[in-house]
């Protein structure tokens, strides 16, 4: 239970390491070239990157994972399935409670399930 919790906590670090790597890529990227879907997508493929690896070598550090090109494969298949996801359940919502930032929030966690299991069963299994 203790490892369970200590990698959900590395998780949600990890994750906020990447998000920030993210923005700042996408902010540092629009204003360079003044192309948002450019920078949208940069930003978040280096957040991407930067989540697999802290992922892979700190949140589920395991020697018998999948090889690396396989486990980046899944780890990308899941986060754009989360990222479908998460951006269904905030439209669905939002127009059930009119309430965008609710809305974000709750797809933002349903999102955030899907790539810890998706992670941890699929990209690093044991």
């Amino acid at each position: 239970m203790r490892r369970n919790n200590q990698q959900i906590l590395r998780f949600f670090v990890s994750g906020l390491i990447a998000s920030s790597f993210n923005f700042i890529s996408y902010r540092a990227l629009y204003l360079l070239s003044e192309d948002l879907l450019f920078a949208s997508i940069s930003g978040y493929s280096i957040g991407i990157l930067v989540s697999f690896i802290f992922a892979k070598s700190w949140v589920f550090k395991n020697s018998s994972s999948p090889p690396l090109v396989k486990s980046f494969f899944l780890f990308c298949l899941i986060y754009l399935f989360g990222g479908i996801e998460m951006s269904l359940i905030i439209l669905v919502l939002n127009q059930l409670i009119d309430n965008y930032k609710i809305a974000w929030l709750f797809g933002a966690f349903i999102g955030s399930l899907n790539n810890y299991f998706g992670s941890k069963y699929l990209s690093f299994k044991k």
